[in-house]
């Protein structure tokens, strides 16, 4: 049963040209406005401020600007009015709230509405507040970063008078103080690639340098009306925590001038109590928003939770969406009130496509991909300073490392937008900003001692890579060769490569300036013992060439992904202390190692970054599979055929093109769908811990089966979905300068990268038959439109696939065999198994990724086809392991040409949702 929770918000959001619409919309709104701004009109101590209900509900009311401008409380007053009544319409349609959440401003409604006040009295203290606030100096500025970041830039530019005042999500804050010292943390922000946005309120909050105000509010509160102890529950953002019975609350409510308010530390408070369902007080949607960014991946749902700016608008992803007080079904809310649709700016779909931002995110990568046109560039010289200033863009619209790290969302449409714009660039996003950042962040024992290493990345003043796989054993990291010997004496490392076949294999820019990596490497103690395998941070080359001790070969072609490609071997390379990756490892005054982890397990936890590059990766892959379909549709429809049979009709036209791109679009949509929840996956999985978790035939599933599983499965239907595009373009699809070829070899090279796909496949397999319980397989649907009917096959499929494994794994032909003798003529079959696994999970996301969705034909007709293409694909094994009968499959090929029919009305609009914009493609 929901357990509810009404948010009321403070005064950075309040847009009244939505309250307009939204009460000639919804006639129970309307009565509800009209009914308080009659109370407090007859009953408020309000000054000389005119009637607020002939004003706001009249024939002509004030826009936004009009209110600020108008008499000193009349902005106040017309938004706590709307947050009362907007609550009494929640309260109607959802039942009433088990809970009250007071932010800021807000916290004079919210004790309204619970019975603290009546509406007259709250009003009359809001209007006070007014007042007070009306001499309060300082200003607020918006800042898209999280706590820690806005605190630096607090300390760094605003000489101790900036401060903290609101944190709002994990991504945003607000910071106070006066205007001359707030600007200039702006520039700053500004320089580092952040929003940085001046509220239009014409005073300050939530400072310290507020005493004065603060007691003035208090002593107004106490001479006025008595407040009674809620009558329901009242959690404060201020406060940070429930308000007690015997609270008082006149000092509380003063508080806000001078406390921060800290949302996510209340919303985390609510949830632990059990709190399900949070709605938004109000016609505005920045509070919404960010409880949805604060509560992901606690189940919780933000009904009608949207971000609204001239860019983006998107509502909260993972949480069904319901109807608010003023929407109608099918609409998406916000200033705009006109349906939505796949491709609309802030559409769900966007969302699902690319992730829920804060606003402003997507158009600065777009802005900084757009800076430097698409290059083939093939030549080394010519390709690595293109490569290097399209980087030094990026990431200059990039949030520092630890911040983006920390929003899978985020992490990955940086990698997607930039695989699109250029695979090359990708997969030095990979390799620098997911794999080799990332390692810093995960495993620093002392983050500091790598601080100025992500710094100099961040600026782009430093390029450093990941190097693990070892050209002697490039598909298995179970016994890297490399090794890294202690030297107490100088408390630094020695990097050897003992042998030819230990050499590192990876990327090292050929372009001058600081060059390293975080190279994979056998821990070996002072006292010879051998410690594991950890993370070591080395410095490659410097604007001289390589540093002493690092030997680069020529560069190595990867025609596929043309980029600089080297063998690297170490001899006696020093590596300072600091830069062991040791996370919780430790080296006692004797240079004797103390882990306590196993070395399996040590293992598993220095490639637990794995997690990170497969929870954002499915993001990229998807993103490439859209777009190569967009580029064959677009191909197909000015490409005219001369072939007898029809000269001069598009190639569109025809039924087997059709039949290719417009499945090409719905295997990409489901291919989206997985990659979502992916994201979600990370979310959740970055807190886990690898230890304990039992190794097979490789480290990865070990470290997160389900994501190496996305990994795996996204990596091989995108490579085969952008090679049906490049066949159907013809000469056009094979020409570098049209990506289709990058997009491809992107995809290719992540079947052996991150973790080698077959490996991946065949421990899922032989991890599947220790938890298969008995049993016989599940029902299926027997309509093949149902939602439910191919998740339901491929459950079947993987039941069948594991019943048949165990028994051949424990009923050996001859008895007494080895493991390899057992498993060696079964691995095929464990492939196949983990195969399965990953398709059902991918399988599963689509009818739950339509259930966030609104309504819409088109986004239904993807998923549809989609389904019926993947049991085409795998009729054949369905067929000859009996999990379905010939009469089953039956009706496949007329449902499939139904499928492509139902989509075909659709394609303009899904070109459009899919396509990315012009200025980086």
């Amino acid at each position: 049963m929901p357990v509810s929770v009404h948010m009321f918000p403070g005064q950075g959001d309040f847009p009244v040209q939505v309250l307009h619409r939204a009460a000639a919309r919804d006639a129970a709104l309307r009565r509800a406005l009209r009914a308080v701004y009659e109370e407090i009109d007859a009953t408020a101590d309000t000054g000389p401020l005119p009637p607020l209900a002939g004003l706001l509900l009249g024939e002509h009311p004030p826009g936004g600007r009009e209110l600020a401008h108008g008499p000193v409380g009349l902005p106040q007053l017309a938004h706590h009015g709307a947050a009362v009544a907007w609550q009494r319409v929640l309260a109607e349609r959802h039942g009433p709230p088990d809970a009250l959440l007071a932010v800021s401003f807000g916290e004079l409604a919210a004790l309204t509405a619970a019975g603290a006040w009546t509406v007259g009295a709250g009003a009359s203290a809001a209007y006070g507040l007014a007042r007070v606030l009306a001499g309060a100096p300082g200003a607020l500025a918006l800042i898209g970063c999280g706590e820690e970041r806005a605190g630096r830039l607090a300390a760094r530019a605003g000489g101790g008078r900036v401060v903290v005042g609101c944190v709002n999500s994990p991504r945003e804050c607000v910071l106070g103080g006066p205007p001359e010292q707030l600007a200039a943390v702006e520039r700053l922000a500004a320089e580092q690639g952040l929003t940085a946005v001046r509220l239009r309120l014409p005073f300050g909050s939530h400072h310290p340098g507020l005493g004065a105000q603060r007691q003035q509010f208090e002593t107004l509160l106490r001479n006025g009306p008595l407040i009674r102890p809620p009558a329901v529950p009242v959690y404060s953002a201020v406060a940070g925590r429930r308000y007690a019975p015997a609270e008082d609350l006149a000092a509380r409510a003063a508080d806000c001038l001078v406390r921060p308010a800290h949302l996510p530390r209340i919303l985390a408070l609510l949830a632990a109590h059990g709190h399900t369902d949070y709605h938004e007080a109000g016609p505005g949607s920045a509070l919404g928003r960010n409880a949805a960014d604060c509560l992901r991946g606690t189940g919780a749902r933000v009904p009608g939770a949207i971000t609204d700016d001239t860019s983006t608008r998107t509502r909260g992803r993972g949480v069904p969406v319901e109807k608010g007080p003023h929407e109608t079904p099918g609409r998406t809310p916000g200033e705009s009130g006109e349906p939505g649709e796949p491709g609309e700016p802030g559409g769900a779909l966007e969302e699902l496509l690319h992730g829920r931002h804060h606003p402003g995110y997507l158009p600065r990568l777009h802005r900084a991909l757009a800076r430097h046109p698409y290059r083939v560039a093939e030549a080394p010289a010519e390709r690595e300073p293109y490569l290097y200033r399209r980087l030094r863009a990026l990431l200059r619209a990039l949030p520092a490392a630890a911040e983006l790290h920390a929003d899978a969302d985020a992490l990955a449409a940086a990698l997607a937008w930039a695989a699109v714009a250029d695979p090359r660039l990708g997969m030095t996003v990979v390799t620098q900003g997911v794999l080799g950042q990332g390692s810093l962040l995960r495993l620093a024992g002392d983050p500091e001692g790598v601080r100025p290493e992500l710094d100099a990345v961040d600026a782009g003043a430093l390029r450093i890579g990941y190097l693990v796989t070892e050209a002697g054993r490039a598909s298995s990291h179970l016994g890297a060769g490399t090794v890294a010997e202690f030297q107490p004496g100088r408390r630094e490392f020695v990097l050897r490569t003992p042998e030819e076949g230990d050499a590192k294999f990876g990327g090292v820019p050929l372009y001058p300036g600081p060059r390293g990596a975080v190279v994979i490497a056998r821990a070996v103690d002072a006292a010879g013992r051998e410690g594991g395998v950890f993370a070591f941070l080395v410095k490659l080359a410097d604007h001289d060439g390589p540093r002493p001790g690092v030997t680069l070969s020529p560069p190595v072609p990867v025609g596929a992904l043309p980029l600089s490609y080297h063998r690297v071997r170490f001899d006696g390379v020093r590596v300072p202390e600091a830069h062991w990756l040791r996370d919780d490892a430790d080296l006692d005054r004797h240079g004797h190692l103390h882990d306590p982890r196993t070395p399996a397990d040590r293992l598993r936890r220095t490639l637990a970054v794995g997690q990170d590059l497969w929870g954002v990766l499915p993001t990229a892959l998807a993103a490439l599979a859209r777009q190569s379909a967009v580029l064959a549709v677009r191909h197909s429809r000015h490409r005219e055929t001369r072939a007898a049979l029809a000269p001069g009709t598009p190639l569109l036209a025809h039924r087997s093109q059709q039949r290719a791109l417009l499945g090409a679009l719905a295997d990409a949509f489901a291919l989206s769908c997985a990659a979502a929840r992916a994201r979600e996956l990370l979310a959740v999985a970055r807190e886990s811990d690898t230890a304990g978790a039992e190794s097979g035939f490789a480290p990865w599933a070990a470290v997160s089966r389900p994501l190496s599983a996305y990994k795996a499965h996204c990596a091989d239907e995108a490579e085969r979905i952008v090679a049906d595009c490049q066949r159907r373009c013809g000469h056009a699809g094979l020409a570098d300068g049209n990506r289709l070829a990058g997009y491809h070899g992107f995809a290719r090279s992540f079947d052996p990268a991150g973790g080698d796909s077959r490996l991946i496949r065949y421990d899922i397999g032989r991890a599947l038959l220790d938890e298969a319980a008995p049993g016989g397989p599940p029902p299926l649907p027997t309509d093949l439109a149902d939602p439910g009917w191919w998740p339901a096959v491929l459950a079947r499929h993987q039941h069948t696939l594991t019943d048949w494994l165990r028994r051949a794994t424990t009923e050996p032909p001859g008895g007494g065999a080895t493991p390899f003798e057992t498993w060696n003529p079964l691995l095929d079959r464990a492939a196949e198994l983990g195969a399965t696994y990953a398709a059902r999970l991918a399988a599963e996301d689509l009818p739950r990724a339509l259930a966030t969705l609104p309504p819409d034909e088109a986004t239904t007709a993807l998923a549809h086809l989609a389904a019926l293409r993947a049991a085409d694909r795998l009729a054949g094994p369905l067929l000859r392991h009996r999990t379905l009968t010939p009469g089953e499959l039956a009706g496949l090929e007329n449902a499939l040409e139904r499928g492509y029919d139902r989509l075909l009305p659709h394609l303009d609009q899904v070109e459009r949702a899919f396509a990315f914009p012009d200025g980086i493609v």
